[in-house]
């Protein structure tokens, strides 16, 4: 869901400007399909439109998401 965001926001460096971190921790957020801190979270919901559960990650009980080899 993650990804989905960036894209709506116009995209890794978009994200990256509004969040103020770098490229690379949102290419990271991506990968491990969840934002770290609660403020970039609130951003990325409010830009996107995304309600910010959705990138809490892995949740009590679930699966982690699949490793890509």
């Amino acid at each position: 869901m993650v990804a989905a965001a960036v894209d709506l926001v116009g995209g890794v460096p978009a994200v990256a400007r509004l969040c103020g971190v770098s490229r690379q921790s949102v290419y990271s957020w991506i990968r491990e399909w969840r934002v770290e801190r609660l403020t970039d979270a609130l951003k990325l919901s409010q830009a996107s439109g995304i309600p910010m559960e959705k990138f809490a990650g892995q949740t009590l009980g679930s699966k982690p998401p699949p490793k890509k080899i």
